[in-house]
This record gives structure tokens, sequence and C-alpha cells, in this order.
């Protein structure tokens, strides 16, 4: 009993003890800080990225009518020409995984009420097989382009990775300029 006593009365290596409880609480902060900031960087990256993809694409007549992958190549161009070597090896941009998406409306109306062309089911004439076919832009006067970028988190933060997620979904509203001069009504 004297020895628990002169144990719980004992001063010396006190301050030990208290640096090793909070030392985890302030490295979890400052890492937390890095990866926020990370987050922001990133999303403000993409924000240029994407804007600058669209842009590109819009104004640009896509041969068949392809202009999900016409965005994808420009958006891959423009991922390389902004990620700059520190950034790269800062922020490890190397392993992306973007998801993209184009839809097609015919009015303002049909966008509205989220009727978008459909895929088209067309037979293949040598081996005779029904394929499905996604819808061009060809002659579309509004496209819709939708971005999701899955996030890699550096340092896993508990109880932010659907915020994180939900905060890297875009979509863009665009006028196919080379497709379509007028709206139908």
């Amino acid at each position: 009993m004297k020895k628990l006593k002169h144990f719980l009365t004992n001063k010396r290596g006190v301050s030990t003890i208290e640096f090793a409880l909070t030392v985890g609480i302030f490295f979890f902060v400052l890492f937390s800080i890095f990866e926020l900031g990370r987050i922001a960087l990133l999303s403000a990256y993409w924000d240029l990225a994407i804007t600058e993809s669209v842009r590109l694409t819009k104004n640009h007549r896509a041969a068949d009518g392809n202009y999900q992958k016409a965005f994808e190549n420009i958006l891959l161009a423009e991922h390389k020409k902004l990620a700059s070597p520190l950034v790269m090896g800062l922020f490890a941009l190397e392993n992306i995984t973007v998801k993209v998406d184009l839809k097609y409306a015919e009015s303002i109306e049909d966008l509205i009420s989220n009727k978008f062309r459909e895929p088209k089911t067309e037979t293949d004439p040598k081996t005779g097989e029904a394929k499905l076919v996604s819808p061009t832009g060809k002659d579309a006067a509004i496209a819709q382009y939708s971005l999701n970028y899955k996030y890699k988190f550096l340092i896993p933060l508990p109880f932010i990775g659907q915020t994180v997620d939900s905060a890297f979904k875009r979509k863009i509203l665009m006028v196919q300029e080379y497709e379509r001069s007028s709206f139908n009504r």
C-alpha cells in the first residue's frame, strides 16, 4: 500500500506523460491541416482543368460526334499541362481516378426534365450481334459534362470521406456551338 501511495504522489515524469498524451492530437491536427489544404488545392486545380477542357471541347468539332472522347483527351492534355513537378511530387496526382460522363439534351425543357438522348441498339453487320451504342453529340443543342474525381487521401481522416467525394463532383452545361445554331422550342 505504501508503494502504491508513493507511485500516485510521485511528480517525476508527469511532463513526459502529458507530452505523450498530447503529441498524438498535435500530429493529427497538423496532418489534418495539410490534408485539407491538399483538398482545397486539388479542387481548384480540377476546376481550372475541367473548365479549360470543356471550353476547348465545345469549340472543337468532333469528327464522329463523340464529344465525350474528345473531352477525355483534352482533359488528359490539360492535366499534363497544368500539373507542375512540384504539384506532382507534393500532391501525388499520378494515379488519378476520373469518371467522365456526357449527356445530350435537345432543348432547355428536355434539360430541365432530365430527358437526355438514350443509347441506341445497333446490329453489327459482320457478326449480327446487337450492341448498345452511346449517343453522339451530332446536332445536339446542349451538352451536360459530368466529372467525378476519386480523391485518394495521403493521411486517412475519419468521417470526411463522403464529404470529400461529393466536393469533387462537377457538372457543367454547355451549348454545342458547332452542332446547333438555334434551340428547338
